[in-house]
């Protein structure tokens, strides 16, 4: 990995190939490569918007599956105070978490949890990206250099801005990072960001941004089971209910 300062918009850019992870739905309208489009027009209300999505196409994947598993489940994560009122539970009954939410749904106590077809509608795909130039979104440069645009919208601008659940913010920055012509004369394949949940070395978090649906790359579609390994600590790390 080469990690450099970009001679021209100050911001922290890696060189190299990415290997990532993507839990996508089946669909013909809805593959891995074709996300939904999002319209470049100052009066759309990004509240539904996914973190870094940008006018046109961003997708999204992590370094490690159970990751790529995390992240798709955290929209419907409980709350802190809930999640560890489940944790302690499940260790009071001797059980694993996934089992006592199991348990709590099928006695007809509500937990938070997907759709029975959440499952079987997706399947994991691995996307590899030859050599390109990535954003280190989490770099002390790059969050200098968007401090110094004047775009951020945020009082102070540090790394829980960037990171953080306000799409104002982190849309409108990440548009920005997209727009900009770095000193190669091109510009970003995308941005390297932490997870929510956590960040370990080797296990990043990835926008891609994508001209047209369905390039890039050829993604690996690879299924998985209700008792694969990496869904099963992903329900442990986030407290969400898989079917």
């Amino acid at each position: 990995m080469i990690t450099r300062t970009c001679a021209v918009t100050g911001m922290a850019l890696l060189e190299r190939p990415v290997n990532m992870y993507r839990v996508s739905q089946v669909r013909l309208d809805r593959g891995p490569l074709n996300p939904r489009p999002r319209p470049d027009t100052p009066a759309v209300f990004r509240t539904e918007w996914n973190r870094f999505d940008t006018p046109g196409l961003t997708i999204y994947g992590a370094e490690k599956r159970v990751t790529a598993f995390v992240e798709s489940l955290a929209y419907k994560a409980p709350s802190a105070n809930d999640f560890a009122g489940l944790h302690e539970e499940a260790k009071f009954l001797g059980v694993e978490l996934h089992v006592l939410l199991q348990e709590l749904r099928d006695a007809g106590v509500p937990v938070e949890g997907v759709d029975a077809d959440w499952r079987s509608e997706r399947a994991m795909y691995e996307l590899q990206y030859g050599t390109a130039t990535w954003v280190d979104l989490a770099n002390m440069d790059t969050l200098m250099a968007i401090r110094a645009s004047g775009i951020s919208g945020a009082p102070k601008m540090t790394i829980s801005d960037l990171t953080g659940d306000d799409r104002e913010v982190t849309t409108r920055i990440a548009s920005w990072i997209r727009d900009q012509k770095l000193d190669t004369g091109g510009s970003t394949q995308g941005l390297r960001y932490p997870s929510k949940f956590g960040v370990s070395e080797g296990n990043h978090c990835w926008a891609v941004f994508m001209d047209k649906p369905n390039t890039g790359c050829s993604p690996i579609k690879k299924n998985f089971a209700a008792d694969d390994p990496d869904l099963l600590h992903a329900i442990r790390i986030t407290g969400v209910l898989v079917p």
